[in-house]
């Protein structure tokens, strides 16, 4: 029997200017904007559970640039490099993000959370 748990997920997959800014902040290592989806290119995060798709929505739009900054120190840990505005507007066109209410836990054991 699977098990869901009291949070939502906020999928973010990076777009072509996302991929723009790093192959400038690293052109000896150009990297190509993979496919939608593809396997293993995008972040999950779980974010607090809502009642209502609206309410996700508030929530990113309160929160994005601490998402943002996330997927920035990914790919680079000098902040000197990252763009000096985050606004809502570029959010939305660096990345495809995705949330789904509906999570499960189909593992076993506990959840183990480590510091990042």
């Amino acid at each position: 029997m699977l098990e869901t748990i009291n949070r939502d997920v906020l999928i973010l997959f990076p777009k072509q200017p996302l991929f723009d800014w790093a192959n400038s902040v690293f052109p000896d290592d150009k990297m190509d904007c993979p496919k939608l989806m593809e396997h293993d290119q995008a972040n999950i995060y779980l974010i607090p559970e809502t009642n209502c798709p609206d309410d996700s929505i508030k929530y990113l739009k309160k929160n994005f640039k601490q998402f943002f900054e996330y997927e920035l120190f990914e790919w680079c840990i000098d902040e000197e490099t990252w763009p000096e505005k985050l606004t809502w507007k570029m959010f939305e066109e660096w990345f495809h993000y995705s949330i789904q209410s509906m999570v499960m836990d189909a593992g076993k054991g506990a959840i183990i959370k480590d510091e990042y």
